[in-house]
């Protein structure tokens, strides 16, 4: 297969899964799924701290469940994200993934290349840390808007991943990209 050299805002596909580049990261390739895989809770439990992405449920189902049935870890890049609160609180501090969610910082970093889903999209910024409001998260809307919403109500999942460049077997959309 051809080496392929994508470009941030290129549809890709990697293991049926279609993928839309947001970075090019020491020769490394930041995406986002083209849609959202499923609706779920960014917490099961809601209780303080419920809104800390390293506890949550979701980042559990997805760097465990999600990650052993469709991903390869030779192909992804452990990646670190930043848990700063809204508020700018840095309580919760970083925590190391393959597979996140973008924070809000990222959203609007991205956004031009972010689709805007026809449901509402957690990101992994807490509202704030503490006692008052730790159940909160932040959320994109359909309209790309960043609310607010309880760490135990289901929203839209968009995984992110850091894909090594490096004999990496995607493909692109033929129908976006022309092969080059």
């Amino acid at each position: 297969m051809n080496e392929i050299k994508l470009r941030p805002g290129e549809e890709f596909v990697y293991n049926g899964i279609r993928f839309i580049c947001l970075d090019i990261i020491d020769g490394n390739y930041l995406a986002i799924t083209a849609e959202c895989w499923w609706k779920k809770r960014f917490n099961n439990e809601y209780k303080d701290g419920c809104n800390n992405w390293e506890k949550s449920t979701l980042r559990r189902f997805l760097n465990e469940d999600v990650l052993k049935e469709y991903f390869d870890t030779k192909q992804l890049i452990k990646q670190t994200s930043d848990l700063i609160a809204d508020n700018g609180d840095k309580a919760y501090g970083t925590c190391e993934d393959y597979i996140t969610l973008l924070n809000c910082d990222q959203y609007r970093k991205y956004r031009d290349y972010v689709p805007l889903f026809e449901e509402c999209m957690w990101s992994l910024t807490p509202w704030r840390c503490g006692t008052n409001y730790d159940h909160a998260v932040r959320y994109v809307t359909p309209t790309g808007a960043i609310s607010y919403g309880y760490a135990d109500n289901s929203y839209g999942v968009a995984p992110v991943c850091l894909f090594k460049a490096d004999n990496l077997i995607l493909r692109r959309q033929a129908q976006l990209i022309p092969a080059e």
